[in-house]
């Protein structure tokens, strides 16, 4: 399965208007981590505001911060597969697919004890040869449909600014990334304006079931 954004309504869920109640939902995902500093503040910021979310983990962090994963887990979140070392895929040779991804989630499944099936490949690029491996090998490929491109903002204030213009679809799948403090902040304000009109926060394994 590829997939840029989950199920949706019929509905626009609207920060600036009023859904249904529950009928909206969106994903937030995270990106390149676990951070040793960033994630630890993300995960316990989301689980007192009882937010679901996914992380797409490299394997380098992933086996350089073990507990952390465990803990993305533990905290009912989903787990998904970002290549070893943040390697581009849109040229990628067969034994470099088994390197990035295949070890990735074997060293994932070792440290969860679970399947691990979702994967998002670095940029989002990822050539039809290794998707189609992908597919065969199990995996779920995951791209997003919002991207505030958080990586790149300076202050909390370009967070809000953000959070201003955004206008959700139920199913939208926004692109973050647990590296930086901004993000916390980013995160904040989505959730605080989200809570205010009965948008639901769904994990990706969510979205495929």
């Amino acid at each position: 399965m590829l997939m840029d954004r989950g199920p949706s309504s019929r509905k626009r869920a609207l920060f600036a208007g009023r859904p249904g109640r529950g009928d909206a939902h969106i994903a937030l995902t995270f990106d390149d981590g676990p951070h040793p500093e960033h994630t630890p503040r993300l995960l316990d910021w989301l689980a007192e505001h009882r937010v679901d979310a996914t992380f797409f983990v490299l394997g380098t962090l992933a086996r350089s911060h073990p507990d952390l994963v465990r803990r993305i887990v533990a905290d009912g979140h989903d787990i998904g597969n970002h290549t070893y070392t943040h390697v581009s895929l849109e040229h990628a040779s067969p034994q470099l697919l088994r390197a990035e991804v295949g070890t990735t989630r074997a060293l994932l499944e070792d440290l969860t004890g679970s399947a691990c099936p979702l994967f998002r490949p670095p940029w989002g690029k990822v050539s039809a040869r290794a998707l189609f491996q992908l597919w065969s090998d199990g995996h779920t490929v995951v791209l997003w449909n919002a991207d505030p491109r958080d990586y790149a903002m300076k202050s909390a204030e370009a967070a809000v600014a953000w959070c201003a213009r955004y206008r959700p679809r139920s199913g939208d799948i926004i692109l973050l990334h647990d590296t930086s403090r901004v993000t916390n902040a980013l995160v904040r304000e989505l959730v605080e304006r989200a809570s205010q009109q009965d948008i639901q926060f769904s994990r990706i394994s969510q979205y495929v079931a």
